[in-house]
């Protein structure tokens, strides 16, 4: 039986959702898959919940005649599988805020000297004015452009963010100079 035939039989399996096919699916191919999602950040439960999230779109697909085999189905699997993994390492980076600059917590190893500047860090932080610190947090910590701020922010264009940035930063220093000569 060759390829081809090995293939059109698993996606007719997979039509009338079969069992035998998706776990044939599986056998062949979750393996890369959990190799590309170990090797970028992840681990095998994200893999297989990714795979799973393939299995269903392809299921989808086929099931209402909307797949279209212009590469191999490994190839296919592979793609969808990396794409949705990709979105997820975007979203999580995206969707991991801080409600509150107050609820940042050095991490517990530090020395005390570290625990000690980001302690006056937060303190010149919460002194500083919420337009700045809101600046300030979307430059540095959400790797925001300029223009992407100026937009969340109103400002005119990406130059008037980047002064407006300066003139916070020079704030922050400020600020942060009294507070650790306070301490």
């Amino acid at each position: 039986m060759s390829e081809t035939t090995v293939v059109q039989n698993e996606l007719e399996g997979i039509r009338k959702g079969d069992a035998k096919a998706f776990r044939a699916l599986y056998v062949a191919y979750f393996g890369m898959v959990r190799y590309m999602v170990i090797k970028n950040s992840g681990r095998e439960e994200d893999a297989k919940d990714i795979f799973q999230e393939a299995m269903v779109v392809l299921y989808e697909k086929v099931s209402a005649g909307e797949f279209k085999q212009e590469s191999s189905l490994k190839t296919w699997i592979y793609a969808v599988c990396r794409n949705k993994w990709l979105k997820q390492l975007e979203r999580q980076k995206r969707n991991f805020r801080f409600t509150d600059f107050e609820a940042f917590e050095p991490v517990p190893d530090a020395e005390e000297e570290t625990d000690t500047l980001h302690e006056a860090l937060r303190t010149s932080m919460g002194r500083l004015g919420v337009g700045c610190r809101k600046l300030l947090l979307l430059f540095y910590y959400f790797k925001k452009s300029m223009d992407e701020i100026a937009l969340e922010l109103n400002y005119t264009n990406g130059d008037n963010a980047k002064a407006q940035k300066y003139k916070c930063i020079q704030k922050l220093k400020t600020i942060y100079a009294t507070t650790v000569e306070h301490d």
